[in-house]
């Protein structure tokens, strides 16, 4: 029991002992050669020292840093999920321009080719078949692919 209680009592003393030194005060002063030294001894003789103060303890708590952490990686996480949906709404109108580059094309070619063909021609049909196009199916194409370039042909 008494070894215990002995041991007990080391144990706080050795404990003690990190807690003492680092609590004691840093010493500043200049040597011999004009250099300012830091210490946590004084000088061996009497010098012009000053006492430099030890840091002031954290502010916060050890739980509260825990939960500061938590809550600036949930910050963190946010900002890079809006990134990421940043960079693939970027992705989708880049594609949806590449897409609406082609129907521009597309439209403008067909247009063309309506204006510059003799009303006889036989056409192929999306279907795959080919036909030719009656007048009124004809003006009808020609205001359906003015319309597409009005929609796709936009800057």
């Amino acid at each position: 029991m008494k070894t215990t209680v002995l041991y007990s009592g080391l144990a706080l003393i050795l404990a003690g002992i990190p807690v003492s030194s680092a609590m004691a005060g840093m010493y500043r002063w200049v040597d011999d050669q004009g250099n300012v030294v830091y210490s946590q001894q004084p000088p061996p003789d009497s010098r012009n020292v000053r006492e430099i103060a030890p840091p002031p303890p954290p502010a916060e708590k050890a739980e509260n840093n825990s939960q500061s952490l938590q809550e600036l990686q949930k910050k963190l996480d946010a900002a890079a999920q809006e990134r990421h949906k940043a960079a693939e709404e970027k992705q989708k109108a880049k594609a949806e321009q590449e897409q609406r580059k082609k129907r521009c094309q597309a439209a403008r070619r067909d247009l063309k080719a309506l204006h510059e063909r003799p009303p006889n021609t036989l056409y192929n049909m999306p279907d795959g078949k080919w036909k030719r196009l009656t007048p009124e199916e004809r003006a009808k194409r020609i205001k359906t692919l003015k319309e597409a370039i009005e929609t796709n042909c936009k800057k």
